[in-house]
Parts: C-alpha cells; sequence; structure tokens
C-alpha cells in the first residue's frame, strides 16, 4: 500500500503516537527552526521554483542516507561491534529523519511540496563482499567521503545564504553532519585494525572507483580550475543553494585539504595515486 512520507494533517481522534515521537526526533538538536515566519509571497515564483528544486534534491539525498544508515547499524550488529558504536548509530539515524523532516519542510514552505521515493538499485545495501569488506566499503563512502564533502558543502551554503529560514534549517542539520563526520573518520580507523592483507586489497582497489562516484554527484567533472575559477553562490535571495562550480569546488577542496590527507594518514596511503590520477584525467583550461 501507498505511505505519504510526511503526515500534514493530523488524524481525526488527535496525533499518533508514531507522529508523535517523529516530531521530537526531528526537532533541532540546538536552536531553532521558525517555519511560521517565512512567508513565500516575499519572494518571486521562479526564485522559489529554483529553491524547492535544491531542496528536493536534498531531501532525496538525506532519505538515501536514512535508509543506508539503518542497513548499516544492523550490520554492525551482526558483527558483534561494541554497544557504544549502536548507540551512535542511532543517533545518526535519528539524525537523518530529522534531516529529511527538515528538507522536506522547507520544500512545503517554499509551496512545492516534495515526495522523494528511494531506488534501491542507488544503495549499497547488497553485497556480494564478506561483512566486514562491505562495512568498511560504506563506512569509507557514505561517512570518511560523503558526509565529508557534505559537511564542506553545507558551511558554504549556510554562508551563502540571505534568507533566515534557509540558514536556520541548514545549521540545523550542520550540527548533525559534524558529528556524522567525526564518527565516521573514528569507525573507519577502527575497523583498519588488524585487517589482512586481502581485505586491504579489496578496499583499496575501491578507492579509484568511489572517488570518481563523488566526482560525477558533485557535478565535478570540469576539473578542479573550472570550479575554483567560477562564482561559488547564487546571487540573493539566497536559500542555501551554490552555483555548479560551487559544489564542485566544495569536493575538490574536501578531497584535497581532508579526504585524502586524512586516508593517507590512516595507513590508506594509495589514496593519494587515486586522486593524483584524478587530476591527471580532469579537463584542463
Amino acid at each position: 500500500m501507498p505511505f505519504a512520507l510526511r503526515r500534514t494533517t493530523a488524524e481525526a481522534d488527535g496525533p499518533l503516537a508514531l507522529t508523535t515521537v517523529h516530531d521530537e526526533i526531528a526537532a533541532p538538536r540546538k536552536g531553532r527552526v521558525d517555519f511560521e515566519a517565512f512567508r513565500a509571497g516575499d519572494y518571486a515564483p521562479r526564485a522559489l521554483e529554483l529553491a524547492a528544486h535544491a531542496w528536493s534534491t536534498r531531501a532525496l539525498q538525506e532519505y538515501y542516507s536514512l535508509a543506508l544508515f539503518t542497513q548499516l547499524s544492523s550490520q554492525l550488529h551482526v558483527m558483534g561491534v561494541p554497544l557504544d558504536w549502536c548507540g551512535a548509530f542511532a543517533r545518526m539515524i535519528e539524525d537523518e529523519v530529522r534531516h529529511t523532516d527538515l528538507c522536506l519542510r522547507m520544500c512545503d514552505a517554499l509551496g512545492r511540496p516534495a515526495s522523494p521515493v528511494i531506488d534501491e538499485t542507488e544503495l549499497h545495501l547488497a553485497s556480494d563482499r564478506t561483512l566486514p569488506c562491505h562495512v568498511r566499503d560504506v563506512v569509507l563512502s557514505a561517512f570518511c567521503i560523503g558526509e565529508t564533502i557534505s559537511g564542506t558543502m553545507f558551511r558554504r551554503a549556510m554562508k551563502a545564504a540571505t534568507v533566515p529560514l534557509a540558514k536556520e534549517v541548514i545549521a540545523a542539520i550542520l550540527v548533525d553532519e559534524t558529528f556524522h563526520g567525526e564518527a565516521g573518520w573514528e569507525l573507519l580507523a577502527l575497523l583498519l585494525r588488524g585487517i589482512s592483507l586481502d581485505d586491504r586489497a579489496v578496499l583499496v582497489r575501491r578507492i579509484p572507483a568511489l572517488f570518481a562516484h563523488y566526482l560525477r554527484l558533485c557535478g565535478a567533472t570540469r576539473g578542479p580550475t573550472w570550479a575554483r575559477g567560477a562564482e561559488e553562490t547564487e546571487p540573493a535571495p539566497n536559500f542555501g543553494t551554490l552555483t555548479e562550480a560551487g559544489y564542485a569546488r566544495a569536493y575538490w577542496d574536501s578531497m584535497e585539504e581532508d579526504i585524502v590527507p586524512a586516508l593517507s594518514a590512516l595507513g590508506l596511503v594509495e589514496a593519494v595515486s587515486a586522486y593524483e590520477a584524478l587530476l591527471v584525467d580532469a579537463p584542463q583550461p
């Protein structure tokens, strides 16, 4: 049976217990988001349309993360990891519920409700590798690369935002994204302890493909020179969005300043040559 992803009206006999608990989880950990103060009529329809497209895309990305984190959490349980890992993942699952809800509410406020649908073929849920290899791969991909880039993007989007509501929503998300990135790097370091040579080889072989995946996802295929030479932010009124070049620059800067050095420091020095190969293949000005 089809379900509405987000309830927009109360049940006849009052809100469901499920909805009440969800609302508690979806509330920002710090600060508040004042959706009621926003007036869509104060902005041109074209500006609202562009903003809604960006925020509906973010809603879909956060919903994907929710599905992935939930699956990965159960896989960690099967591996018998320490309970503090499970507690950290429980928090991150809550965070992704919050992020999806905030992005959807942003679309509602803009007058363009969104209903993201997940394509299961785009997730890492199934793998023909051993469970430890699969978990390492997902932590490296989704957290160490994905969440690190996401944190960079959201920090720059918050700086660019001129609309107060957008700043409040991004601030609420960024608190969580920062924790996700830090936790991801801790998890990978722990998962690399005592790794066999064969399992390490499996992980290392994945690095170039993961770098290329996020290159495409971030629209960075035109290379770092183009990304760093073009305008990074959309003009005012800015609803917390970057230009295509801005998102691409977040990829290149995150890779160069954070991801590659951190992977190398963890002993995955092959990340350096994988990144250098990416630069060689990038279009030149």
